[in-house]
């Protein structure tokens, strides 16, 4: 046991975001599923595939860690895995905007619930998109500089909201720029010629909050990081 605790002991706060991850997506899908026995209906059956969704970016960032060790293979690995990892990224923080859904209430399901329903499965994606631009914020840092690490944050910030809303509004998903990128490129490229009012206070919007929450996040990491690194010399 000393063995096995002496091993996990420098991963244990990876592994305790993880566990809570996985309880907060384990508590989201019963929450589902006591409002399909509430109502007889999957009508929200889709946060379900929106979470499964979620968790691609933190998988692929996992991945992406483990390659950048490699100081052989980084230069080969790290591009693709963190072209793949962007393209997947916003389906994480997407499901913030399924709260959109509760402009049309159900007579059959309490409003209450389904805000509640709603926000954890909005604060699971939320978060497994902040922990997966924090692994590959650190691979940036590491790699190139704190600078280039926070220009990282806030171009995938502006990029994620450009991401939501062509998939919220133009309802493109992920793999369609994989599938047919030539065609989805010049979709894009005409929308970019021509920017609605709408997509531009939306990408502002969403990727500015999404900026300021991540970056809170951070600041209160440092700080609890600077409480426990002052405590033993308080102590002394």
């Amino acid at each position: 046991m000393k063995t096995l605790y002496k091993y996990i002991q420098p991963y244990r706060f990876r592994l305790t975001i993880f566990a809570q991850l996985c309880g907060a997506t384990l508590l989201s899908l019963m929450l589902f599923r006591l409002r399909v026995r509430m109502s007889g209906s999957g009508e929200y059956a889709f946060l379900v595939w929106n979470i499964f969704l979620a968790w691609i970016p933190l998988g692929l960032a996992y991945a992406a860690t483990a390659f950048s060790w490699s100081r052989k293979s980084i230069l080969l690995t790290l591009p693709f895995a963190a072209g793949l990892w962007l393209i997947f990224f916003p389906n994480a923080p997407y499901i913030l905007t399924d709260l959109l859904h509760l402009s049309d209430p159900k007579p059959h399901i309490p409003l209450w619930f389904d805000v509640l329903l709603l926000l954890w499965f909005a604060w699971t994606g939320l978060s497994l998109g902040m922990v997966s631009l924090f692994l590959m914020q650190s691979i940036v840092r590491r790699e190139f500089g704190r600078i280039a690490g926070w220009l990282f944050v806030g171009t995938v910030g502006v990029l994620g909201a450009l991401g939501i809303y062509i998939g919220r509004f133009l309802r493109w998903n992920s793999w369609d720029l994989l599938l047919s990128p030539k065609q989805r490129l010049a979709e894009f490229l005409h929308y970019a010629a021509n920017p609605s009012l709408q997509s531009i206070v939306f990408i502002s919007v969403f990727s500015a909050l999404f900026i300021f929450i991540y970056v809170s996040t951070y600041t209160f990491g440092l700080l609890l990081q600077e409480q426990t690194n002052k405590a033993p010399q308080e102590i002394s």
